[in-house]
């Protein structure tokens, strides 16, 4: 009875994890195109390092900015093209000394805390998988690797282009109903 329980727990917080993870997708193909090839190669250890933050900052199962800043990432400001903050804009930050960027859906409660960088290779993203031992499940048909992960939802993808690959990992902090 308890795996089939965790089982059909494991499918709503999967298919929450698609939900946003389509949302987080939509949200960084909109910033992928300029970031993307503005943003600097980044180093696996740094991108693993950056990972693990998401974990640091969903720890509590919500997203929690103050855990983030604590580990040396502030938010970025975006402004209009006059030169004003934009309200409502992405929660986007950055590290001063990485080169990945953070990507939270929310300040606070439940969302997805995602990690873009830019990578020199597609193989990277590769080294990047082999890093987990061959423990990872296939990739889906769009190449994501859906798993869990320190009781989270985690999605790992390939992004970018030929000229400016990229990876995406996206660790989802859903609430449990009870």
């Amino acid at each position: 009875m308890r795996s089939r329980n965790y089982s059909r727990r494991a499918s709503r917080w999967m298919a929450a994890l698609r939900k946003l993870a389509t949302a987080a997708l939509a949200l960084s193909a909109v910033l992928a195109a300029p970031a993307t090839a503005q943003m600097r190669e980044a180093a696996l250890p740094e991108i693993f390092e950056s990972y693990n933050d998401c974990f640091a900052a969903t720890e509590s199962g919500e997203i929690s900015i103050s855990s983030l800043e604590a580990l040396g990432w502030s938010r970025a400001t975006i402004r209009s093209s006059d030169g004003e903050p934009i309200e409502n804009a992405p929660l986007i930050f950055g590290h001063s000394e990485r080169k990945p960027i953070i990507i939270m859906s929310a300040l606070e409660g439940e969302g997805v805390c995602m990690v873009n960088a830019r990578i020199e290779s597609f193989e990277v993203f590769e080294e990047f998988k082999q890093a987990f031992g061959g423990k990872l499940p296939e990739p889906d048909k769009q190449g994501s690797i859906s798993y869990f992960a320190q009781g989270h939802p985690v999605q790992i993808a390939p992004t970018g282009s030929r000229e400016a690959p990229a990876l995406r990992l996206a660790v989802l902090t859903p609430k449990e109903s009870k």
